[in-house]
């Protein structure tokens, strides 16, 4: 959706020292932020996360609005879950209501911090 220079294509070579995660616009299984808050943890389990932080403020909110733990979340990306993992445990175990919530967090609420990650990592604004 974004391909920009330093946008992660491949996500075999997360390497956040080089790249950006994803916009936490982007969906995975219907779940802003997902995407965004897995390429950080998986870059920490992979020793490179650069400057960005795994379950920052926003990581944490957004997976406390899910209903899902921190450590249930890192044990999924420990135990080597992709995105397909990802969206599937979330669809099964996150209600309409709190994906909903956690959705208008990130993508409403959240919005000048999103606009701001975007300009800094060189995507233009949805």
């Amino acid at each position: 959706m974004y391909p920009k220079s330093g946008y992660i294509k491949d996500m075999s070579t997360l390497d956040l020292t080089k790249n950006y995660p994803r916009s936490g616009r982007e969906l995975i299984g219907g779940f802003a932020w997902l995407g965004r808050a897995a390429d950080k943890a998986r870059a920490k389990q992979a020793g490179t996360l650069g400057e960005y932080v795994s379950l920052c403020a926003m990581d944490s909110g957004f997976l406390e609005r899910c209903g899902v733990m921190d450590d249930t979340f890192v044990d999924l990306v420990r135990g080597g879950a992709t995105d397909d993992d990802l969206a599937e445990h979330f669809e099964r175990y996150v209600s309409a209501v709190q994906r909903d919530a956690a959705n208008h967090w990130v993508l409403i609420d959240m919005a000048s911090h999103l606009e701001e990650q975007d300009r800094e990592e060189g995507r233009q604004a949805a």
